[in-house]
């Protein structure tokens, strides 16, 4: 996940084994650390049979010295990230694609919580550009709460380029940003969709903009002109979602 392949915090840890145990390799535990959490922990661990130890909790910090792990941390197998056409594909066949393509987006916290969201959103997967963006990280992971083990992450090379090949492929491409005349309530979010979010800082790149298909706004009604990219994208994705929700007959 990391340079040092490591995972912390309990919610993420015990996703983790939930998930995909194969990966975890040995669960550091912080002596007389208890609760619900750690219990389900080491169940998980014992019925996969990954190894446990148990250490004082200040010895835990040379493995994450400057995060809050909650007493777990976890040494794993670095996530693969996925190739962009699983991305597009994912989930094919249950409902229109869902994508979020990702421009510039360079803190941890904000990536964590987007994967967050879209996983729950039941979104197809996240794009990433391979510069001038934030990669899978310890940090990612753990805001993720475990989200990180459910929903694919592609790196790809040019963030217009891609957008370029979701449009070939029959996804609309909706960007982002404050000044746009529409609103997100006025875009067709039952069309297979990407959405693309843009830095909290200058936005989507001119180029990234020039390439989307609609340009919508978060109506904002009050004094504040801006919400930061994990709360932008969480609206957007459930605009999307009750959309699809409605459509499908289902309460929104």
């Amino acid at each position: 996940m990391n340079e040092a392949g490591y995972i912390y915090g309990r919610r993420t840890v015990a996703e983790t084994l939930r998930s995909s145990a194969s990966r975890v390799n040995k669960v550091l535990i912080a002596e007389g650390a208890h609760g619900d959490v750690i219990d389900e922990i080491r169940r998980l661990a014992n019925q996969n049979r990954v190894v446990m130890k148990f250490m004082p909790r200040r010895a835990l910090e040379k493995y994450a010295p400057e995060a809050v792990h909650q007493g777990v941390i976890a040494s794993v197998t670095p996530v693969d990230y996925a190739e962009p056409e699983e991305v597009m594909q994912a989930r094919k066949g249950e409902k229109p694609a869902l994508v979020v393509v990702l421009d510039g987006i360079t803190d941890p916290q904000n990536f964590g919580a987007i994967l967050r969201t879209a996983e729950a959103a039941g979104a197809s997967g996240v794009m990433i550009p391979r510069h001038r963006s934030v990669a899978l990280t310890s940090v990612v992971a753990k805001h993720s709460a475990g989200a990180v083990q459910y929903i694919p992450v592609a790196r790809v090379a040019n963030t217009a380029m891609t957008v370029d090949h979701l449009k070939e492929n029959g996804v609309q491409a909706v960007g982002t940003a404050g000044d746009a005349e529409r609103t997100i309530y006025e875009i067709d979010f039952l069309l297979p969709t990407a959405i693309i979010i843009g830095s909290e800082g200058t936005g989507l790149r001119p180029l990234v903009r020039r390439k989307c298909d609609h340009m919508a706004r978060i109506p904002m009604l009050g004094k504040i002109s801006s919400l930061n990219a994990s709360v932008a994208a969480a609206v957007i994705l459930y605009e999307a979602v009750r959309q699809r929700v409605g459509s499908a007959g289902q309460p929104t």
